[in-house]
């Protein structure tokens, strides 16, 4: 039983709810999304690839602090490498059989790189500009793609100029908030020999660097060809709580630097994740109501 609950905990299935936004953004831009393959495709990302790829995360790095989604990580089950393969082998034969060879492919290149990202041999993480770059376009750009391409029933080389930008927009949304994410690791990442670009940026410059491209994301809200200016007006406040919590840690970091915790970096993580997902919801609310 116990390696049983290891393998639940390490999978981290709620912390898969951290990348929904991207899964809603580009549902959100997709004429008309509601159909069962998309419903299919978030089983496959959130309920499979995801956790399969937090769970190897655990395997290559063996933890003994806290980790995304886990303060306290319990030991890795040895049948847990097997437990990644049998997910990404279901999402890959899946994607594979309700998708076509592109989303296969795609989704395949997604795990191989992400198991590069943390593999002992090649260790992309290692490297600062390397792991955020990696991160950022595969959780935000790749995977926006592949939501696209489903949820539009289109092939790659038949998405439109505003696809291509919404992937961009995706990769900095992630690319704001994955520096958080490193900004209490610092010890255990430098004792693992990992230089994370939150080790480079320090704690005070990870969350100006996170606020500089959560704006620059904001830009690109008004900048997408929305059907109304009101889109922009509601991400604003929708995302107000986002904003205020932020000012107040920064605040709380400026005057004692281990305000950079596990604790405030969750409520951080979750505040922000909310309100996203209330914003994409919401438009999807309402282009359902106006069909």
């Amino acid at each position: 039983m116990k390696t049983i609950q290891y393998s639940i905990q390490h999978l981290r299935f709620h912390f898969s709810v951290f990348l929904l936004p991207v899964f809603l953004f580009a549902m959100s831009r997709a004429a008309d999304p509601f159909h069962w393959k998309t419903a299919i495709l978030f089983v496959l990302l959130h309920l499979l690839v995801y956790p399969s790829s937090n769970a190897y995360n655990s395997i290559q790095d063996r933890d003994t602090g806290s980790i995304g989604g886990l303060k306290h990580p319990p030991p890795i089950p040895t049948t847990l490498s097997g437990v990644t393969i049998f997910l990404d082998s279901l999402a890959l034969v899946s994607s594979a059989w309700f998708f076509g060879l592109e989303v296969f492919l795609l989704l395949g290149s997604y795990i191989l790189a992400s198991r590069a990202y943390s593999y002992r041999g090649i260790r992309i993480k290692r490297f600062p500009l390397g792991g955020f770059a990696l991160v950022a376009s595969l959780q935000g750009g790749l995977i926006y793609f592949i939501t696209s391409m489903v949820a539009s029933q289109q092939s790659f080389f038949e998405l439109g100029t505003d696809t291509f930008l919404g992937a961009l927009a995706a990769t900095v949304m992630i690319g704001a908030g994955y520096p958080i994410t490193q900004i209490y690791q610092h010890e255990q990442d430098r004792l693992d020999g990992v230089n994370t670009l939150s080790m480079r940026l320090g704690e005070k410059g990870t969350l100006l660097f996170s606020a500089s491209l959560f704006a620059l994301f904001t830009a690109f809200i008004f900048l997408l060809r929305w059907e109304t200016s009101f889109v922009g007006l509601l991400f604003l406040l929708v995302t107000t709580p986002t904003v205020f919590f932020f000012l107040y840690w920064m605040r709380l970091i400026s005057r004692d630097l281990r305000a950079a915790n596990y604790d405030n970096t969750m409520r951080m993580n979750v505040i922000s994740t909310i309100t996203l997902n209330v914003f994409f919801t919401t438009l999807l609310i309402i282009q359902k109501w106006s069909q």
